[in-house]
C-alpha cells in the first residue's frame, strides 16, 4: 500500500472515529435531560376518553392517535440503534396511545421486539405485553392501538407459521384477550370511544401476518383490510414534506363499507438509523446537510400533517414520529382532535390533485 493511500485510509477512519465519539457525547446529553423511564403507570383519575372528555362521542375511525414507530426501541431499553430515548412506560403515561411494534423470530427460536437484526437488541414481548394490561387495568378509561409488525409474515414460510404462533400464544398467556376489540363484531360502523370503554374491548390490534382472513382470530385484524399509509422511505424534510399521497394496499374484490385507517408517517431514514434530528437541526443547518435536518418539531409537524390532510380530504388517525420525547407529536394530535367544524369541512374537502410530487431526494 502507498503511503498516499495509507494516509487516506488513516484520515477516513480518523473522521469516523471522531464522529462516532461525538455521536456518543450528544446522545448521552440527550439523556441526561431525559426523566428515568416511569415506574407507576398509574394515571390521575378522569371521566375523558383518553384522557380528553371531547373524544369520548367520537368513533375510533375519527380520532387521532400520537403513535410511535419501532417503539421498543429505546435508548432506556439498551436498544444498540435506538429509535427513541424515552422507554415505552413513560410514553403511555404521557399520552401516546399507539405502537408500532416489530416480532422476530431469535436465534434461539423465541419471539422477542428487535429492529432490522435481533443481534442488536431485544425487548422482551411477555413484558411489553404485561406493560399494556397494567396500564388498561389502572387507567379503565385508556384506549391503547399496537400495530404489529412481523418478520417475517407470510404464512407459506415455517419461521413465519411459527413466529405467527408464538405471537398468538404470548398474547393469550398475558391475559389481554379479554381486552381485545374485535371488528368483525362492529362490521359496519367503528363504535364509538365510549362504546369500546363500556363494553371493555380498549385494546386494538392489527398485524401485517398475510394468513387467510378466515384463519385469523377476531382481535387480529389484518393491517392490509383496515389501514392504509403515507410513504415511509423519505431521506429528507424536504422530500417528507411532499410525501403525502397513501399507499393503496386493498384489493378491489375487498372493498368495505367502512373508510381505511389512516396512518401518517413523520420520520426520515435518519431516525432508522440512531440519528434525532432535533439534536442534528443545527449541524445540518450549517453544512446543508439534508437528512439531519428536525422533522418531528411541533410547528415543523403541523405544518406537514395539516398539508397531507388537506391534499388527502383526510384527517389521519395516526401521527408516527421516531425520537416521540423530543418531538411535537403530542400537541400536533391534540389540535387535530379539537379542530373545528368549520375546518374539518375545509380539510375534507380537499384535492387529491393538490398533493405536490415528491421533491428530490
Amino acid at each position: 500500500m502507498s503511503l498516499g493511500l495509507l494516509t487516506g485510509v488513516l484520515a477516513c477512519m480518523y473522521v469516523v472515529l471522531v464522529l462516532f465519539f461525538v455521536y456518543i457525547c450528544a446522545v448521552a446529553n440527550e439523556m441526561l435531560s431525559i426523566p428515568a423511564c416511569a415506574t407507576s403507570l398509574q394515571l390521575p383519575t378522569h371521566t375523558g376518553c383518553n384522557r380528553d372528555d371531547a373524544l369520548c362521542g367520537k368513533r375510533y375511525n375519527d380520532t387521532v392517535q400520537a403513535t410511535i414507530h419501532n417503539a421498543f426501541a429505546t435508548t432506556q431499553d439498551h436498544m444498540l440503534v435506538a429509535q427513541h430515548r424515552g422507554c415505552m412506560r413513560s410514553a403511555l403515561v404521557r399520552g401516546v396511545r399507539s405502537f408500532m411494534l416489530d416480532v422476530h423470530l431469535t436465534s434461539s427460536g423465541d419471539v422477542a421486539l428487535c429492529h432490522y437484526s435481533c443481534k442488536m437488541g431485544t425487548v422482551s414481548l411477555s413484558r411489553t405485553l404485561h406493560m399494556f394490561l397494567e396500564f388498561l387495568e389502572r387507567n379503565p378509561r385508556e384506549i391503547v392501538t399496537v400495530i404489529w409488525e412481523m418478520t417475517p409474515a407470510s404464512p407459506k414460510s415455517a419461521a413465519g407459521r411459527a413466529l405467527y404462533l408464538q405471537w398468538r400464544q404470548a398474547i393469550s398467556a398475558s391475559g389481554l384477550v379479554p381486552h381485545m376489540f374485535s371488528r368483525e363484531q362492529n362490521r359496519n360502523v367503528w363504535p364509538t370511544l365510549q362504546q369500546m370503554i363500556d363494553d371493555g374491548t380498549r385494546m386494538v390490534s392489527f398485524s401485517n401476518f398475510q394468513s387467510d382472513h378466515a384463519a385469523k382470530i377476531d382481535w387480529d385484524m389484518w393491517q392490509a383490510r383496515f389501514i392504509e399509509q403515507t410513504p415511509f422511505n423519505s431521506l429528507t424534510k424536504r422530500h417528507l414534506e411532499a410525501n403525502c399521497l397513501v399507499q393503496t394496499v386493498f384489493t378491489p374484490a375487498w372493498t368495505m363499507p367502512w373508510q381505511p385507517l389512516l396512518v401518517m408517517n413523520q420520520f426520515t431514514a435518519a431516525g432508522a438509523i440512531g440519528v434525532n434530528t432535533d439534536k442534528s437541526a443545527a449541524f445540518a443547518d450549517f453544512t446543508g446537510i439534508g437528512s439531519l435536518q428536525r422533522v418531528n418539531g411541533e410547528q415543523l409537524l403541523w405544518h406537514r400533517v395539516h398539508k397531507c390532510a388537506h391534499c388527502l380530504a383526510r384527517i389521519p388517525n395516526f401521527v408516527v414520529v421516531d425520537f416521540w420525547d423530543s418531538s411535537g407529536v403530542l400537541q400536533v394530535v391534540q389540535r387535530l382532535n379539537h379542530l373545528s367544524l368549520n375546518e374539518r369541512r375545509r380539510i375534507l374537502q380537499g384535492n387529491l390533485s393538490a398533493c405536490p410530487v415528491p421533491a428530490a431526494k
